[in-house]
This record gives C-alpha cells, structure tokens and sequence, in this order.
C-alpha cells in the first residue's frame, strides 16, 4: 500500500504523524496498526494521526509500513495530488 506520512507535535510537544493514502483513509487505518508505544487518533473528517508514546515508535511505524515521509510543501502538493481519495 501507498503511504504519506508527515511529521508533527502536539501542544504537549509529543511528536505525532499523520497518515494519508490514495487508498482511502479507512484502508490505511486497517493497514497500519499503531501498537502500544503509539496513541492512535482517527476521528471522521480527519486524517489519521499515529501520536508517540515512547521514543523511536515512529520510527518503526514508518519502517515497518514504508512511510514515505514528506515535508511540509511536498505533503501540501500530494494532498492536493490525490484529493478526494485519502478521505474515502
């Protein structure tokens, strides 16, 4: 499956990754399982956010699903790229 990852934090600065795929949110949630090192954050209308617990989890989240993490701009043309596709 194909994956796009982009690195964030929240406010309690806990780095967090959102999930997208033009596969459908719903099949990259059920393709990706988070795990007990990570906090899985899937609310309708949003995008998938996998939130560390403990250090390194997402690092092997994105290794053991072959994230392809991007930056801000190249994520912002991706979605744009895929469009009604990641919120199926």
């Amino acid at each position: 499956m194909t994956l796009y990852g982009l690195h964030g934090i929240t406010h309690g600065a806990a780095k967090v990754l959102t999930v997208m795929s033009p596969a459908g949110r719903t099949r990259a949630l059920a393709y990706v399982q988070g795990g007990a090192d990570l906090i899985v954050h899937a609310h309708p209308g949003q995008l998938t956010r996998y939130q560390e617990r403990r250090n390194g989890a997402l690092a092997r989240l994105i290794a053991m699903n072959r994230i392809a993490v991007l930056s801000k701009p190249e994520w912002d043309v991706k979605k744009a790229e895929l469009g009604e596709a990641i919120w199926r």
